[in-house]
């Protein structure tokens, strides 16, 4: 395969990861409109009453969508990949985090700097903590079941994504206090 070859199917990759990303991101937006409509709107409520409230819980999702899409794609351009563009190398800093240490000074080299991304991103442990407790009210609420069903999954969500980034912040700190692999 040539440098060209390899250039071409790079950026069929990247467009259909774009395409899926958009696509993604348009399911998020209905399903939150969906959710919130759903939890606003009681059984009473006529067709149009229905559609007018689904078109105002609409908006904030969709704002919110364009503004994570125009700015997150801004703010990875932007980011250094701490690894390159080759899984295999993604897979053995992740397995050198785990495990504490690498034999290979360049992977060392590039698991301390995955490491001190991860340790310098430890305020979104609080953040999804904070998400978790929000959830806290209405799912004591005994007001509406479908608040507390809805409730429950997100704290599940938030618990899920807490416990994640506490997991990969302890493993970057073990990995940082252990001494560096000089060549």
């Amino acid at each position: 395969m040539t440098t060209e070859e390899r250039g071409a199917a790079d950026e069929q990759v990247t467009q259909r990861r774009d395409r899926s990303t958009y696509a993604v991101a348009a399911l998020v937006v209905v399903g939150v409109a969906v959710t919130g409509t759903a939890a606003m709107i009681d059984g009473d409520t006529g067709r149009s009453d229905l559609l007018g409230s689904f078109g105002l819980m609409l908006i904030p999702p969709l704002v919110g969508a364009v503004v994570a899409l125009v700015f997150g794609r801004r703010l990875l351009r932007r980011m250094p990949r701490t690894a390159g563009a080759d899984p295999t190398t993604r897979r053995r800093i992740a397995q050198a985090l785990r495990d504490g240490s690498t034999d290979d000074p360049h992977l060392d080299t590039l698991a301390r700097k995955e490491a001190r991304t991860r340790v310098g991103q430890r305020w979104l442990l609080l953040l999804f903590v904070g998400g978790l407790l929000t959830q806290v009210g209405p799912l004591v609420s005994p007001a509406r079941p479908f608040g507390r069903l809805l409730a429950a999954l997100l704290i599940l969500l938030w618990g899920g994504a807490a416990w994640w980034r506490w997991r990969g912040l302890r493993e970057a700190r073990r990995y940082l206090a252990g001494p560096p692999n000089q060549p």
